[in-house]
C-alpha cells in the first residue's frame, strides 16, 4: 500500500497543470496578504484540486485494471487514495498555518499562534468533510463526470434544504448545532471521522463491484 500512496504522490509531482497551480497559489497568498480571505483554507483546498488529478490518470492509464491484480488491490487502492490525501492535506494545512503566521507577522509584527491553530484545526477538518462526500461520487463515476455529478448534488441539496426551512419547524436542528458549536473540539472531529469512515466504507464496496 505504500507504493500506492507514493504513486499519487508522484502522479501530483508531475502533474502538467502543476506549474498553473503553483502560480495560482502564489496569487491566492498575494490576496490574502491583502486581506481579500483566509489563506489557511484555500491551501487545503488547491490540494485537493490537485489530487482529483491522480484519479484522472489513473482512468486516462487504466491503471485500475493493473492495481486489481495485485496482493489485496481493491481494498488498498481506496485505501491509499483515502491516506494520501489525508497527508497531503495535513501537510498543506501546515504550509498555510505557515504563510499565515508569516503574513501576520508582516502586517501587525505579531502573531496570534491560537487562532491561527484554530483556523488550521478547522479547515483539515472542513477539507476532510468534503473528500468524505467527494470520494465515492468520484470512484463511482470518474473524476470528469464525478465533479459534474457532485455539482448537481450540491445544488440539488442545497435546493431541498431552502424549501425544508420554509415550510419545516428548523429550531431543532439550530438547538443541536448551537450545542455542538460548544464543544468544537470534540464534536468536529467525531463528526469527520464518522463521515470519513462511511466515505470510506462506501468508496470500498463500489470498487470492489466495479469491473475493469
Amino acid at each position: 500500500m505504500l507504493g500506492l500512496i507514493k504513486k499519487d504522490f508522484l502522479l501530483i509531482k508531475s502533474n502538467s497543470n502543476l506549474k498553473t497551480i503553483i502560480i495560482m497559489f502564489i496569487i491566492y497568498i498575494m490576496m490574502a496578504f491583502q486581506g481579500m480571505f483566509e489563506v489557511t483554507f484555500i491551501v487545503p483546498l488547491i490540494g485537493i484540486i490537485m489530487f482529483i488529478t491522480t484519479f484522472s490518470y489513473d482512468d486516462y492509464n487504466n491503471w485500475n485494471s493493473y492495481a486489481v491484480t495485485l496482493p489485496n488491490g481493491r481494498k488498498n487502492v481506496v485505501k491509499a487514495k483515502y491516506i494520501a490525501s489525508i497527508i497531503l492535506i495535513i501537510m498543506l494545512g501546515i504550509l498555510s498555518l505557515v504563510i499565515s503566521m508569516g503574513i501576520d507577522y508582516v502586517k501587525t509584527n505579531s502573531i496570534n499562534l491560537a487562532e491561527s491553530t484554530s483556523a488550521l484545526i478547522e479547515t483539515i477538518l472542513s477539507t476532510i468533510i468534503i473528500i468524505s462526500f467527494l470520494y465515492p461520487i468520484v470512484f463511482k463515476f470518474g473524476a470528469t463526470n464525478g465533479r459534474i455529478i457532485l455539482f448537481i448534488v450540491v445544488f440539488t441539496v442545497v435546493g431541498i434544504v431552502t424549501l425544508i426551512t420554509k415550510f419545516v419547524d428548523m429550531s431543532i436542528v439550530i438547538n443541536t448545532i448551537n450545542e455542538l458549536d460548544k464543544y468544537p473540539y470534540i464534536a468536529i472531529p467525531i463528526i469527520c471521522v464518522i463521515l470519513l469512515s462511511i466515505s470510506y466504507l462506501i468508496s470500498n464496496k463500489i470498487y470492489q463491484s466495479k469491473e475493469f
